[in-house]
């Protein structure tokens, strides 16, 4: 692999890279362009501090000299990634990958190595039987998606051993898990280059992007809240449904509807739509859910923060996938605080983890969620 590197100091940049790559160094924008022309690199590393003049002028200059095929990683000042980030997008710039402005020295290494493929397992990436199954998980607010993301995995990690499972924070407006699970260096985005064609997302080993629960090893999370295009989201549950056999997606806020919401929706082997058990709440979803089934989409209802004893009705017309009780605002307020997982808790809530552990042992035996009311 030919690379470029444009770095104000040769001797230095050779520390941001794999200790086995070889690579040409610019010390100067202007000497960029030369090799360029000269190497024909298949990657080029830019650090933004090397271009004095406005982004949206270097960057699409940079990246449209180089070869068709080559790729682009870009180590941005604090100042300019938003810009370039702009720019990518408005530009639709492909092969482009973007680091975060606030990763250290060997941080951006790790990354680099990440992108170029020096990172392997010390065994072959194990091929995956059968087809992994995507539940997408959303509401319409305070619904409890969070809470039952950070457990309930767990769960079934637990009971399924042998499989893989990957729990996907997508919630752009509000991502709680990654703050729970610090997922910022873990971050999707970060690879959408490679999830513009489905051969390309499925040839990378996912897991060593994936963060690994400190509880299951079978268990990983990543960061993926972006502004993703329909086939981006397609091309990545294809090749996450080849190397895991569950993947939950908290989408977080079915509204506004968007084009990669609904294509989100169409992916997923099963929806489910966090509800409150209220009747407001249950009305409304059933709403939303007779208007997604028009349109062809199914959407199952997971009832949370159901009272001790509380009837509910939820009508024959919208499947019931299960239901979790409330749980008290200061008991769920005292476990994020300290980053606490419920169910490893010394006391936890029983009647949440019960009602977690049904569900799981459903999944386990590849039944319907039946529920007694």
């Amino acid at each position: 692999m030919k690379i470029l590197v444009c770095y104000p100091m040769k001797s230095l940049a050779k520390t941001y890279l794999p200790r086995s790559v070889e690579a040409l160094v610019a010390e100067s924008g202007d000497e960029y362009f030369r090799l360029v022309h000269l190497y024909r690199p298949d990657t080029a590393i830019i650090f933004s501090e090397m271009f004095s003049t406005p982004v949206w002028e270097w960057l699409p200059s940079v990246q449209s000299a180089l070869p068709a095929h080559s790729s682009l990683i870009i180590v941005p000042l604090y100042r300019d990634e938003g810009l370039i980030r702009q720019v990518v997008d408005e530009l639709s710039l492909q092969r482009v990958y973007l680091l975060s402005s606030q990763l250290s020295q060997s941080e951006i290494r790790e990354q680099i190595c990440f992108i170029l493929g020096f990172v392997h397992d010390s065994k072959e990436t194990e091929s995956r039987s059968g087809r992994g199954q995507v539940y997408t998980m959303m509401s319409y607010g305070a619904s409890g998606i969070t809470t039952f993301c950070i457990n309930f995995p767990i769960l079934l990690a637990r009971q399924n051993l042998e499989k893989r499972i990957i729990v996907l924070d997508m919630n752009d407006a509000k991502p709680d898990l990654t703050r729970f699970f610090k997922l910022h260096q873990h971050q999707l985005a970060l690879f959408r280059p490679d999830f513009l064609e489905a051969t390309t997302a499925s040839k990378r080993d996912w897991i060593r992007v994936c963060k690994q629960s400190d509880h299951m090893s079978n268990l990983f999370y990543a960061h993926a809240a972006n502004k993703w295009k329909s086939a981006e989201l397609s091309n990545m549950m294809e090749a996450f449904r080849q190397q895991f056999d569950y993947i939950y997606v908290d989408w977080g806020y079915c509204f506004p509807e968007t084009e990669a919401m609904l294509r989100m929706m169409h992916i997923a082997d099963r929806n489910l739509l966090f509800v409150r058990a209220d009747p407001f709440s249950i009305e409304n979803a059933k709403e939303w859910i007779m208007g997604w089934k028009k349109r062809g989409i199914t959407c199952e209802v997971l009832l949370s923060h159901l009272d001790k004893g509380h009837p509910y009705r939820i009508g024959e017309e919208v499947t019931l996938y299960g239901v979790v009780p409330r749980i008290s605002e200061s008991r769920l307020m005292q476990s994020h605080q300290s980053s606490s997982v419920l169910i490893e808790e010394l006391f936890p809530p029983k009647s949440y983890i019960s009602s977690l552990e049904v569900i799981a042992k459903a999944e386990y035996s590849n039944k319907s969620v039946v529920l007694s009311r």
